[in-house]
């Protein structure tokens, strides 16, 4: 994996770029980021060793991929490390649809929290973030990762 160390101003710059998203300060001068060329972003342990980046195909945590227009698609960690402080962007969902998000299915929002609509929103349920999604017009259109989605479970007889 092709990855390049961010520099201080470019962590400012996606710093801004979730403070302006998600409405949370992030502070990311405690973590190396790096970003690939599919704009992907890793966040890890300052002071990592450079050869065994140059021989890891993963690591650190995959925190999101950087969108046209100064938008950020985050991934479930990612929703989860910045949701906590979020106050922009976030979906309320009732227990039935938090299902239907996560088995990648379209469902729809219990509470809006300062949203816009054809945007990433963050996605919650109780206390806790389950990942990104993309608000329309009645619906919201799950994001999550075929790999990291909940398949339905058999119902009880």
């Amino acid at each position: 994996m092709q990855v390049k160390k961010m520099s201080e101003s470019e962590k400012r710059e996606l710093e801004r770029i979730v403070e302006k998203n998600y409405g949370s300060k992030l502070d990311l001068s405690n973590y190396d980021c790096y970003i690939n060329k599919r704009k992907e972003i890793y966040i890890a342990p300052k002071n990592l060793d450079e050869k065994l980046i140059e021989i890891s195909s993963y690591f650190g945590v995959y925190f999101g991929k950087l969108k046209r227009n100064e938008k950020i698609q985050l991934s479930v960690e990612g929703s989860q490390l910045v949701g906590k402080h979020a106050t922009r962007n976030i979906v309320i969902v009732d227990d039935e649809n938090i299902y239907r998000f996560m088995e990648g299915l379209e469902c729809k929002w219990k509470e809006l929290i300062n949203c816009e609509k054809n945007n990433f929103v963050l996605i919650k349920n109780g206390k806790d973030f389950f990942g990104c999604g993309m608000l329309r017009e009645e619906k919201i259109e799950s994001l999550v990762p075929k790999a990291r989605r909940v398949m339905k479970t058999i119902k009880k007889v």
